[in-house]
């Protein structure tokens, strides 16, 4: 585990999945700490897909590689590659591992710094093949909540900062994604059962903040760093809440399984990389004080 500090701030990141595994201000934790009799995960980061294939498999250029849920980098054991007080950055190298579920050379770097307002996650993908490579990524940063009854739940929302209406889509038995979406607000009162069918998913939206607050009163914001599409999910009646910044999103219940024809997905070129970040940033009187 690796601890970086800023005045009152403090994060701790795993190496397994470069999972940020702890964040506190003023030594109260605001991150879920993965009791596994909900969800034993806290800030899984997702790579090279988010969410899930169909069928668990995809074809590329005649070949079939079987690739889990959320990707490769989620389990994979990441190498510190720098660190200070206020600033850590993972790296994880594709090797033969990885070449048999993602055929790619890659490099994927990921940057946690600590500042005045909270904390920054950037992270670079690097192409360190000879051909171009398709890829996605998302965060699935998890907030605790301090409820002692569920029924408290209803004092949380979820707010996305935009005037459109929101997008949603369901998902299937198989966590695929409809083709059809229905409109749907944009304060979203936690509940018990607001999660019995799987995640919300939105996509093309235009918010850059997704506000998590408490009786009304903002506890942190996720700034997606304009990431297209959001998943807010939690386990039924679990006390805590997922606000996830995603390039991409899972299958389409239509997808014909070639990779290359999957939504969303970035193209590198060989050499070139790509950089995108989110930040968790906290208001004034839980900042630095």
């Amino acid at each position: 585990m690796y601890t970086i500090s800023h005045k009152n701030l403090e994060a701790t990141i795993n190496p397994v999945g470069a999972e940020l595994s702890s964040l506190k201000v003023d030594e109260v934790e605001y991150l879920w700490q993965g009791d596994a009799r909900y969800w034993s995960g806290r800030a899984p980061i997702l790579f090279p897909i988010v969410g899930a294939l169909r069928d668990g498999h995809m074809i590329h250029q005649g070949t079939r590689y079987e690739m889990a849920k959320h990707g490769i980098a989620r389990h994979a054991r990441f190498d510190r590659v720098k660190s200070s007080a206020n600033v850590v950055s993972m790296r994880l190298q594709s090797d033969s591992t990885t070449l048999q579920h993602y055929p790619w050379q890659f490099e994927l770097l990921v940057h946690f710094t600590l500042d005045e307002s909270g904390l920054d996650i950037r992270y670079e993908v690097i192409n360190q093949d000879d051909k171009p490579m398709l890829f996605t990524l998302g965060s699935h940063p998890a907030f605790a909540l301090n409820i002692g009854d569920t029924r408290e739940l209803e004092n949380y929302a979820v707010a996305i900062e935009q005037s459109e209406p929101l997008q949603r889509y369901d998902l299937n038995e198989s966590g695929l994604l409809e083709t059809d979406s229905e409109s749907y607000p944009n304060v979203i009162p936690l509940s018990e059962s607001l999660f019995d069918n799987d995640a919300l998913v939105f996509r093309d939206i235009k918010a850059e903040s997704i506000r998590l607050s408490h009786n009304g009163r903002t506890m942190l914001t996720v700034n997606t760093g304009g990431a297209p599409h959001l998943g807010v999910w939690a386990k039924p009646a679990a006390p805590f809440v997922c606000i996830e910044p995603w390039l991409g999103t899972c299958d389409f219940v239509d997808s014909n399984g070639q990779f290359a024809n999957k939504p969303d997905l970035k193209t590198l070129a060989p050499g070139h990389t790509f950089e995108h970040g989110i930040g968790i940033v906290f208001p004034g009187e839980q900042g630095i004080a």
